[in-house]
């Protein structure tokens, strides 16, 4: 019987399930909203906004799969989406929408996120996890061939 899953690789996974769910919330908002969005001449278009939440939710199931099935390259994968989400993000914020005040605080969750999903990646049991997969593919195929 296979070790329960860390902490850590735990909430990895509740956070890119949170990644989908945001998508699929996008996709349908846009989806809803799409007359109200054109009427007001929204600065993003309700098609960008529907592909764009059906990339992060096909991106977030992907991810999910990875950490269940514990892919290696899975590690890698969703420290790159936590980047390139909130890049899009800060774009979208910066070039797109109003002005807001609450910068700072939109700039320490930005970081904190960040900083959470590399430490979580980076940990010793996370790492573990993740090349156990490795190993006992290796063992399996080397007992097959003996």
């Amino acid at each position: 019987m296979s070790q329960s899953r860390p902490f850590g690789v735990t909430l990895l996974l509740l956070m890119v399930l949170m990644l989908s769910a945001w998508g699929a919330a996008r996709v349908a908002a846009a989806l809803h909203w799409r007359d109200a969005l054109v009427e007001f001449g929204a600065r993003l278009s309700p098609a960008y906004l529907a592909l764009t939440g059906i990339i992060w939710a096909v991106a977030g199931i992907a991810l999910c799969w990875g950490i269940l099935r514990r892919s290696v390259a899975t590690r890698l994968r969703i420290v790159s989406a936590a980047v390139v989400w909130q890049a899009q993000l800060w774009v979208e914020r910066v070039f797109f929408q109003s002005e807001r005040a609450n910068l700072p605080f939109a700039l320490l969750a930005s970081v904190i996120i960040l900083l959470t999903v590399a430490i979580i990646a980076l940990h010793t049991s996370t790492i573990h996890y993740f090349s156990k997969s490795e190993e006992h593919e290796q063992a399996d195929q080397s007992s097959k061939t003996a």
